[in-house]
């Protein structure tokens, strides 16, 4: 019912988001949508355990290691688990699952909608064993979840998605001359993100990035897409612009760089 609420604009996605990832017992939640023909993920909404915490560790999708190349014809409503996974003839999605099964336990990924151009899921990640009630529990869910997906009321989710990127572009144009990759960390970025900001801002590209990290450049690219909605950035450009920002340019300048 709450869920029913949410998509029907009655009720912030984020809190029956929120919902499902206790009742599920999972450490992170994630509404994504993929571009099928590009593979860009844009997250809709999250939630994990350890955000207002000190360097939370920002949930990024894992979808392209779990469902791979069946992401074209992936089922609303099915259920795809990271240790249910053989290994991928790719390379790249190969070692990223190895990376992520180092910092994952498990990974559920329950598809809502599939449509010629985009995919629509429900993804929970845990870095501890889910018992089988929790498998269960989700496994009787996804059907639903995705039936009530299905009938959601047009553009909610992203009328919600867009109004938490204002909200960041507003708090990064209250910080006022603070550098984003100051000290105090204003654009709350993760650890990770982090340091792929420092990274661009010494000049590499995606791909020496994930080379350096070991990660696949779909992975550097998705926190790229969480670090655009932190700090009101729209492209790579505009990110180097305000990674380059001098400390003393002052609020009017940061102003006309994020509007």
């Amino acid at each position: 019912m709450e869920w029913t609420l949410a998509l029907s604009g009655n009720a912030p996605i984020r809190i029956v988001l929120n919902q499902i990832m206790q009742l599920a017992n999972a450490d992170a939640a994630l509404i994504v949508r993929t571009s099928k023909k590009e593979l860009k993920f844009k997250h809709l909404a999250r939630r994990y355990i350890h955000e207002g915490k000190i360097w939370p560790s920002q949930p990024q999708t894992k979808i392209e290691m779990i469902i791979g190349d069946s992401i074209l014809s992936a089922k609303a409503g099915s259920i795809w688990r990271l240790s249910e996974m053989l290994p991928s003839v790719s390379e790249s999605v190969s070692q990223s699952r190895e990376i992520a099964l180092k910092e994952f336990n498990e990974i559920v990924v329950i598809p809502l909608e599939s449509s010629k151009s985009q995919l629509d899921h429900l993804e929970l990640q845990y870095r501890h064993a889910p018992s089988r009630e929790d498998l269960d529990f989700l496994s009787l869910l996804a059907s639903t979840l995705a039936f009530g997906w299905s009938k959601r009321t047009p553009g909610v989710v992203s009328s919600q998605s867009d109004q938490t990127r204002s909200h960041q572009r507003r708090k990064i144009r209250e910080i006022g001359i603070v550098p984003i990759l100051d000290a105090r960390n204003p654009a709350a970025l993760s650890r990770s993100e982090f340091r792929i900001c420092a990274m661009m801002k010494e000049g590499m590209t995606v791909r020496t990035i994930s080379e350096t990290l070991s990660v696949c450049p779909t992975t550097v690219r998705s926190h790229l897409s969480s670090i655009f909605s932190k700090t009101g950035a729209s492209s790579q450009i505009e990110l180097l612009h305000l990674l380059n920002r001098p400390a003393n340019s002052g609020k009017q300048s940061l102003d006309r760089q994020i509007v």
